[in-house]
């Protein structure tokens, strides 16, 4: 008989782990909560204009393995993500200039500002330094870099100050470039698919047993170990244990809304993301995934990334680590309330700021260790 393997949530990770467990001759059921499969990665239409609900989503990555897989599932279309930045250079400014983001020296040597910016520069130690994530990136980048680009963006997206939050996710999110390299991402492999990530995540899914509009919690946890011999979760934690609140997420709301355009390839924005650090509008970015797509169609539909929603889209890393440690606690009550083996994999069961190809490598490396440890 073949072994039973149990999968709460049908997003990247559940979906790639049910998979790969089903390929290695595992009996698998992916139990998810919602009526459609993709989690927070999903896109939906407007009118027919392909669009993001829970904000831009940009494969992109260096791992070999993990790139096969995508390919292998119909992800193959390159794309190469640049984003822009309006920002304001003094109060008194009626108009703010667009420019790159992550930050780029040769465009701000043209800046009014640049005298200052290039002294700040001069004067920062070797490598960034600093516990919070203000300090860090005010090390790398410079007092008047911070102020234009990262501290308003910052409080907006996380509701607290920037000193409040851990400088360890700081390496992968800030930069200054003095290379001249535009693209956000330098990863090898970049795409984004025409139509959206569902069809991508539904070909993974197209050999295993899915189950919609199931929702599990802890409280399920003697049936599963009825039906299944092992169990992976890829939901959060504190929704899994039925304790909401326990952890601190921050969510966010895109106001969506569709407009004609003059031409089938017309778009309505300077780029697919435009971040707007500014405090004289309330949102942190817009979104325009018809820049993305390339969707001949006359229409498009632009949203407005507002901040402080009640989903669980971000965690909050904060300078003392109170909520990673508060999930491993959580972790440790969810796996005693089971008499089979328990597995934790993915940004919200692990509570990690993790992109997708993340996510698809923690799949693969979940389902491995159940198939050693378990056996087909």
């Amino acid at each position: 008989m073949r072994r039973r393997i149990g999968v709460v949530g049908a997003g990247w990770t559940g979906a790639v782990a049910g998979r790969r467990l089903t390929d290695a001759g595992f009996a698998v059921e992916v139990m998810e909560k919602t009526s459609v499969v993709g989690g927070h990665s999903r896109a939906e239409t407007m009118n027919g204009v392909v669009y993001e609900p829970n904000g831009a989503h940009i494969f992109h990555t260096d791992n070999q393995a993990v790139n096969q897989f995508v390919n292998d599932h119909g992800l193959t279309r390159p794309y190469d993500h640049k984003v822009l930045t309006e920002v304001y250079l003094s109060p008194d400014d009626d108009e703010g200039r667009l420019l790159s983001w992550p930050p780029q020296v040769e465009e701000l040597r043209e800046l009014p500002v640049w005298p200052t910016v290039e002294r700040e520069l001069a004067s920062l130690p070797a490598q960034p330094v600093g516990d919070n994530f203000e300090d860090y990136v005010v090390s790398m980048m410079g007092r008047t870099l911070y102020d234009l680009f990262i501290k308003d963006y910052t409080a907006k997206q996380w509701g607290r100050p920037a000193t409040e939050l851990s400088a360890r996710f700081a390496p992968k999110r800030v930069e200054l470039r003095r290379d001249g390299h535009r693209g956000l991402f330098r990863d090898r492999w970049q795409y984004f698919p025409p139509n959206g990530i569902n069809e991508v995540i539904e070909s993974v899914l197209s050999t295993v047993a899915v189950t919609l509009d199931s929702e599990i919690t802890v409280d399920d946890a003697h049936r599963l170990g009825q039906d299944y011999d092992a169990v992976i979760i890829t939901a959060a934690l504190d929704d899994f244990a039925g304790c909401p609140g326990e952890l601190e997420w921050r969510g966010i709301e895109m106001c969506s809304r569709f407009e004609l355009t003059d031409d089938p390839g017309g778009v309505l924005t300077p780029a697919y993301v435009t971040n707007r650090p500014s405090t004289r509008v309330p949102y942190t970015r817009t979104v325009e995934t018809k820049h993305a797509t390339g969707q001949r169609i006359g229409g498009t539909v632009v949203s407005e990334e507002m901040p402080g929603a009640p989903h669980r889209h971000y965690p909050v890393l904060t300078a003392d680590g109170a909520n990673e440690r508060r999930n491993i606690e959580l972790s440790e009550k969810i796996a005693e309330r089971f008499e089979i083996p328990v597995y934790f994999a993915g940004r919200l069961a692990t509570y990690r700021y993790i992109n997708q190809d993340e996510a698809i490598a923690d799949a693969m490396a979940v389902a491995d260790r159940v198939a050693t440890e378990l056996g087909g």
